[in-house]
């Protein structure tokens, strides 16, 4: 990845591209084709603008994914200016220099994702992309990370030492696709900092290696299982193929595998809850052959199942050196859709959903695996259990067609097995990363992620983050949109957000005769597009075209002719939507008229355009 983002180095500019005699001269701004300024950024922070393109005299060096403006073009060499301005004249009054198209990026629109407040906790996922949509669909489809890694992973340390309003990530365009074939979503791409570098790396004391060891190379899987009448056999069978597994496994992971259980009833079941804290295989395998025994209750098909996964994954006393933690959530015919507060002491909130569960999971980075445990199936049980395994990077194992309780019990062990097996030889790779700096312990932060460092924080082990040299590099980078994490804002100025207000005004007015609104909303168009806006396109196009602006909705979907061929019923029932678009962004102006009147451009969500 590295070697092939070099051509963004100073170095190999001044090594392969010699100076050329360049020079170019315009009295406007270089424009998109789409009518607005263009800009660029920075292939990484190392880029240096020169003077002229006859001398290696430097000008100023560019800001990691700070917008640059570009004045004109010529060969490869873009001349730029660090302000924006509709003129030559203005712009060059800022720092001005030229620099090789091929060092930087162009940004064709005018948004970018900003860090939300919860993107500055440290118990989160790292933000990952993906170098192609085609990449990012087949891992969203498969779940397998390994087989469709991601091109790019957050360094979560750098990104919480960074200011939140600090050099959004540029987006270069969006869509939604469809994602597993079911669903719609939308994707960014978006420029990335590659803030892992080659000599990256996470120092610590030598003695805290053992301990460093034990956090990767170990996992701890809580076992959420329905223990009511029926799930009686289920449970021996599952005994037995652990009992199998523990012949079958390499000793090392035996020992590195830990299992503990919260078994769960009905609600209206005397004992509820049952916790057990983590054991070696081969005593889960004894608990749950005595369990076996003992599994009574129930009479209703709906079990609380979310409660359960809930109590395991915030009730349950996970150990500090618990490594890898994963939860299998095991549920006979049906589920209750919701938390009902089985807890007695009141520690579970009602009323959460499997998304609302699934959530705080993904959050701790803690995936569910889920099985259906009988080949009976009620109407909620599949939706629940796909949830969490969805939502958590997990799994979820049906029960299919003419299999036997042996054979399950079977598939889930291995599917367990197989999952932390992978998460142990994960560790393992990081450990053999290892080397001495200046007597200090080290591990490349490239084989590192955000999760597994946040184990090495839990296990109490103090650790720095030791930069390389080299220089940032950026990187573009498919993205699913996720706004927990990352928010889509658009940079407007006043002038532009009044204008658009102006143009949703007249579009409202619903008392005039056609000819008349035509004319006033070629107007209003024009304060926005220019006189030669092109009228075969739809108003969202021509708008979108000149502010690079991408509206969440397809109210402007339409071209100026429309009007004049809508009904009365159809032009009053048009009014009122775009009406209040207009309420709406006026009042975002008027919550923020002191932001709108002190900057030139003010940063505004896309949720709040129409």
């Amino acid at each position: 990845m590295f070697q092939a983002l070099l051509k963004f180095t100073t170095l190999s500019f001044l090594l392969i591209n010699p100076i050329a005699s360049v020079a170019c001269e315009a009295d406007e701004m270089s424009r998109t084709d789409r009518g607005f300024i263009k800009k660029i950024v920075s292939g990484s922070n190392e880029i240096v603008a020169y003077y002229d393109a006859n001398s290696l005299d430097e000008t100023f060096k560019l800001d990691l994914l700070r917008p640059y403006f570009v004045i004109c073009t010529e060969s490869d060499y873009f001349r730029i200016s660090d302000v924006e301005a509709l003129t030559v004249a203005e712009a060059i009054a800022g720092n001005v220099g030229y620099v090789r198209t091929d060092q930087v990026f162009e940004w064709p629109t005018s948004e970018a994702l900003s860090f939300s407040d919860m993107a500055f906790m440290s118990s989160r996922p790292e933000i990952t992309a993906w170098d192609s949509i085609s990449s990012l669909s087949d891992f969203m489809r498969s779940g397998d990370e390994t087989t469709f890694p991601p091109s790019f992973r957050e360094n979560i340390d750098a990104t919480l030492k960074r200011e939140k309003s600090s050099r959004p990530y540029p987006v270069l365009g969006s869509d939604l696709g469809m994602i597993r074939g079911t669903m719609k979503k939308r994707y960014y791409n978006v420029l990335l900092p590659t803030a892992i570098r080659p000599a990256d790396s996470v120092i610590m004391r030598p003695e805290d290696m053992a301990k460093v060891a034990d956090a990767l190379t170990s996992a701890t899987i809580v076992i959420a299982f329905d223990a009511t009448a029926s799930m009686g056999s289920f449970a021996l069978e599952v005994s037995n193929a652990i009992s199998g597994a523990l012949e079958t496994l390499p000793k090392v992971f035996r020992e590195k595998i830990h299992i503990g259980f919260v078994f769960y009833r009905d609600v209206e079941d005397q004992e509820k809850f049952l916790q057990v804290p983590p054991i070696s295989l081969n005593d889960a395998s004894l608990v749950l052959s005595q369990m076996s025994q003992t599994m009574s209750g129930g009479g209703d098909d709906a079990e609380p199942v979310l409660d359960a996964v809930y109590a395991a994954a915030n009730l349950y006393q996970w150990p500090t050196n618990s490594g890898k933690r994963l939860i299998l959530a095991v549920l006979n015919v049906d589920a209750k859709t919701t938390t009902v507060g089985l807890d007695p002491d009141g520690n579970i909130p009602a009323g959460l959903d499997s998304v609302a569960v699934a959530r705080s999971l993904f959050e701790a980075n803690i995936p569910i695996m889920a099985v259906q445990a009988g080949p009976e199936k009620g109407p909620n049980l599949d939706i629940v259990l796909q949830t969490l395994a969805d939502q958590t990077n997990g799994k979820y194992l049906k029960w299919g067609s003419g299999l036997t309780e042996e054979q399950v019990a079977l598939a889930v062990t291995n599917m367990l097995t197989d999952r932390t097996a992978d998460e142990i030889k994960s560790g393992e790779v990081a450990i053999a990363s290892a080397f001495d700096l200046n007597g200090f312990s080290a591990i490349p932060l490239e084989v590192l992620d955000g999760e597994k460092m946040n184990r090495l924080r839990e296990a109490g082990i103090d650790f720095n983050i030791k930069m390389g040299d080299g220089g940032i590099l950026v990187q573009e980078g498919y993205i699913l949109e996720n706004t927990d994490l990352l928010i889509s804002q658009v940079e407007v100025s006043k002038e532009t957000l009044m204008n658009l207000i102006n143009l949703y005004s007249v579009l409202s007015v619903t008392g005039v005769d056609g000819t008349s609104l035509l004319e006033t909303a070629s107007v209003a168009i024009a304060a926005i597009a220019g006189e030669s806006f092109n009228p075969d396109d739809t108003l969202k196009e021509i708008v979108q075209k000149q502010l690079g602006i991408q509206f969440p909705s397809d109210l402007l979907s339409f071209n100026l002719s429309f009007l004049d061929a809508l009904t009365p019923t159809e032009r009053l029932q048009f009014s009122r939507r775009i009406q209040d678009a207009a309420t709406g962004l006026n009042q975002y102006l008027e919550a923020n008229l002191e932001a709108f009147d002190s900057k030139p451009k003010v940063w505004m969500p896309l949720s709040a355009f129409p």
